[in-house]
């Protein structure tokens, strides 16, 4: 993260705080010259945080000032980010630019003669400018807005007209277009750039969390992010939970008294498949037509509509630990695999997990009223649900039943596509036989370690299954049948905040070699390696866990892990750590680079966190392979085969052959 360097300020009330704030210091922060560098917090004392060497004469306005009796008096300490809070390092760099720009126009819009907007006006419209930015459609600002009131006091129930008004008054400024109240009429006008660093901070936001480069929730992330702002713009916390509270109500409210009518089903469905095209989760017109067709909120009931259509999983089964154990995926996954499959109409598919059958809806509509759908799963309850959600929602081409998906489904076959919506580590034989010769199987797979993709697969003419595509994805595994793929955790830590999960190919002879080796020295190692802003680190986590004896695996850790110092401020928080069975681990780590890109842009390097007996070697060895894929195949496309066991499949550089129970994987870079 950028370095801050703080300075406080200390007066003698509050009155003569912002008398001097505003009289004296404002003048001087809003020059020009600063502009970027500079942001502050309303606190007393008052903490101005700045790049090194850009606010050349402040301490000696600050001498002066306290010279003159204005300050009580200042005092340089050490500012300490929140990068926990704030989601990790990359969005508190991205949160600092966002309190530069915020914190400048905070003092420079009271002097600009503007007819000014007061702060509950601005801090909602910096609301809708953060959630628009992020893609979150109007009842996902709902959840950010009841996020926002649990974090404020409860706020006094506004009631009759008054409440008619100021839900009137919000509604006009969370639609309101930045660009026409920044205009030369509007009473933003000469700030146009204020409620713009929302919206970009926003869609930074969104783009961290699509790539896995967010550690929080990132509806969480936009609500500390605007509470930041509320503080800042001297917002009563009264205020802030009244607002709050109010948007909250005032969009829910909606939801209440029509969530029986189609119209506003269908208004929140359209936004999300606009923000999936966005994305460019949603490509072909078959698979947008599809999913605006398909009513996902028919199929998941128990969820209100707003969380129907965000782009999130909807959880519908917990085994008896609550382990989540079924769900309806997310939508951007979902329309990735669909992309993928490339059904057309009048084919045959088997779908392996039936879930909600919402995925079968959506399927039964590529292929028509010609084609025809068989969707398993393995609970009766589930089977059932499926059977109830595609009879009230009209289908009528798609046969639910009840077996282990690992064993597909004989009486059908052979199928044109058949697509597994469940994890496998391996692929079953009997999917292989039952696909149409000319066929094409879609799985997840975990591939080794915990790292997994959606593979599409298609026979070759010598008989072998090659990629036709793959994408980074995970899904709830196969369970209680042939091809179950189990894991165990294992604590690192004495008081468990932070666990290994091993997989099924590992051996693990002595868990307790693993017990609190996180207290063990420990030893760093950071590499060339480095990735910009929205570029996915996934095809190294590829390398790696295919090039490592162990793989790459999931740390599961929780926040007090990182505010106690057992981890690092930034561990990689998908596939990212490996093991030696005498007790060593290593993890993934990032920190901003002191390099950028060739325009500026801000760079993250890449190191490896070792602890254990043998944390040197093993922490080398991980960075040795980092560097061999930086150099030798980050441009490189990676495909794969799929072969018998019993086959030989060519080696030779960047080739890695793997055994999982039922397959020989091959993996090749070219």
């Amino acid at each position: 993260m950028t370095a801050w360097h703080q300075t406080t300020v200390t007066f003698e009330s509050r009155d003569r705080a912002l008398d001097v704030i505003h009289r004296d210091l404002a003048p001087y922060l809003t020059r020009p010259e600063h502009y970027g560098h500079w942001w502050f917090m309303n606190k007393q004392p008052w903490p101005i945080r700045h790049r090194p060497g850009r606010l050349r004469d402040l301490h000696g306005l600050l001498d002066h000032l306290e010279h003159s009796g204005r300050i009580v008096t200042w005092a340089n300490g050490v500012y300490e980010a929140e990068a926990v809070a704030f989601g990790g390092p990359e969005a508190m760099d991205l949160a600092h630019t966002l309190f530069a720009i915020d914190s400048h126009h905070l003092l420079a819009y009271p002097a600009s003669g503007a007819e000014r907007l007061g702060p509950r006006e601005t801090s909602l419209l910096a609301l809708a400018a953060l959630t628009r930015g992020a893609g979150l459609d109007r009842y996902e600002l709902a959840d950010v807005c009841a996020r926002i009131a649990q974090l404020r006091p409860a706020a006094p129930a506004l009631t009759g007209e008054r409440a008619t008004a100021l839900r009137r008054a919000a509604d006009t400024l969370l639609a309101a277009d930045p660009g026409r109240i920044a205009d030369a009429g509007g009473p933003l006008r000469g700030h146009q750039d204020w409620i713009a660093a929302f919206e970009e901070t926003g869609r930074s936001l969104g783009g961290l969390a699509r790539i896995g480069l967010l550690t929080r929730g990132l509806r969480a992330v936009l609500a500390h992010q605007w509470i930041f702002h509320a503080n800042r713009a001297r917002l009563p916390l009264t205020d802030q939970a009244a607002l709050s509270a109010l948007t909250r109500d005032m969009i829910m409210e909606t939801i209440d008294t029509t969530a029986t009518r189609d119209e506003p089903a269908g208004d929140l469905r359209n936004a999300l498949v606009d923000a999936l095209a966005a994305s460019g989760h949603v490509v072909s017109p078959t698979v947008e037509q599809a999913m605006r067709a398909v009513p996902r909120h028919s199929f998941v009931p128990q969820a209100t509509l707003a969380a129907s259509y965000a782009n999130d999983v909807v959880n519908i089964k917990n085994d008896d630990s609550g382990v989540m154990i079924s769900c309806a995926s997310q939508p951007g996954v979902v329309a990735t695999m669909l992309e993928q499959l490339q059904a057309r109409p009048g084919e045959r598919i088997l779908e392996l997990g039936a879930a909600t059958g919402y995925n079968a809806g959506l399927l039964a509509t590529l292929v028509g009223p010609e084609g025809h759908i068989v969707t398993i799963d393995v609970d009766q309850d589930i089977v059932d649900g499926a059977r109830a959600h595609l009879a009230d929602a009209g289908f009528t081409n798609v046969e639910v039943v009840l077996g282990d998906g690992a064993l597909g489904w004989a009486e059908g076959a052979p199928y044109d596509r058949i697509i597994a919506t469940v994890g496998a580590h391996a692929v079953p034989t009997a999917w292989l036989d039952q696909l149409a010769p000319n066929g094409r199987l879609l799985a997840p797979q975990r591939l080794r370690g915990s790292v997994s993709r959606s593979i599409v697969w298609e026979r070759t003419p010598d008989g072998h299954f090659a990629s036709v595509s793959s994408a980074m994805n995970t899904f709830v595994p196969l369970r209680n049948g042939a091809a179950d793929d189990p894991h165990t955790v294992i604590p690192l830590a004495v008081d468990g905040s932070v666990r290994l999960q091993t997989n099924n190919e590992h051996t693990i002879v002595a868990p307790a070699a693993f017990a609190d080796v996180l207290a063990r020295p420990r030893h760093e190692v950071w590499t060339d390696v480095r990735v910009q802003a929205g570029e996915s680190p996934e095809y190294m986590e590829l390398y790696l866990t295919l090039t490592l004896p162990n793989g790459l695996n999931q740390m599961p850790r929780t926040r007090e892990a990182i505010d106690n110092g057992l981890l690092t401020a930034d561990p990689y928080p998908s596939s990212t750590a490996t093991f030696d069975s005498d007790g060593t681990v290593t993890y993934l780590a990032r920190r901003l680079s002191d390099h950028t890109t060739p325009s500026g842009g801000k760079l993250w390097d890449f190191g490896v966190i070792g602890h254990g007996p043998n944390a040197i070697e093993l922490a080398d060895q991980v960075a040795g392979a980092m560097r061999t894929w930086n150099t030798t195949y980050r441009d490189k496309a990676i495909a794969f085969e799929l072969h018998p066991l019993d086959a030989d499949p060519a080696a030779g550089p960047g080739r890695f052959v793997w055994d999982t129970p039922l397959n020989r994987m091959v993996a090749y870079w070219s």
